[in-house]
């Protein structure tokens, strides 16, 4: 036998039945990367990571992406860090115009606040001109690019101050690292939004 021959049937022992078995760790670890959305966070080195999107078992695209500029473990307000674990989307949002995503989409505006404060629109976007509320959060419509395309996650879903808020994906500034948030470019946030929906599973590893 062959040393080739060996080499090969080795492989098919170790990946399965088939030759053209994928040796990932995603179906392994994350079996939602089979059917279904999933966008992974790994690989994290300070602000630094890596960012993976596999649709239905097919990787769309894996790049460099930003997080908190005190990396992970987020514990509560200001702290500068990502939170990790699983999260899901709220809403998709952005000052542009929606790109074709079949999330709920926010268009920001000059009155759009992330409100950060100790009140009941604690964690969430809002309309503060609509709300009669003088916010003294996020003016979203003042941060340009990185509001430009963005998705709110459930984070502190029961929006409990100061647990944190307004963890969110969006497009990269010009910082290399972000408040908690995780920070695409802008041309893979178009492509999350376009092939993602309301089922979409986001996890963040250590």
């Amino acid at each position: 036998m062959t040393k080739k021959l060996i080499m090969v049937m080795a492989a098919v022992l170790i990946c399965g039945s088939s030759l053209f078995t994928s040796c990932t760790a995603d179906s392994v670890d994350n079996p939602i990367a089979e059917k279904g959305q999933l966008l992974e966070i790994y690989d994290v080195q300070g602000s630094a990571a890596k960012a993976r999107l596999t649709i239905d078992g097919k990787v769309l695209f894996t790049t460099n992406v930003y997080v908190g500029k005190n990396g992970l473990g987020k514990t509560g307000e200001g702290d500068g860090k990502t939170p990790v674990g699983t999260l899901h989307p709220l809403s998709a949002f952005g000052i542009k115009p929606n790109p074709g995503t079949t999330m709920p989409y926010i268009d920001v505006t000059s009155t759009t606040y992330a409100c950060d404060e100790d009140c009941e629109y604690y964690n969430k976007i809002i309309d503060a001109a609509t709300l009669g509320h003088e916010c003294k959060g996020e003016e979203m419509y003042s941060y340009q690019p990185q509001y430009n395309y963005g998705i709110a996650t459930d984070f502190n879903k029961e929006c409990v101050y100061p647990k944190g808020s307004a963890i969110f994906i969006y497009v990269k500034g010009i910082k290399t690292y972000t408040g908690g948030c995780i920070a695409f470019d802008e041309d893979h946030m178009v492509e999350i939004l376009k092939n993602c929906d309301m089922s979409l599973v986001i996890t963040i590893k250590e």
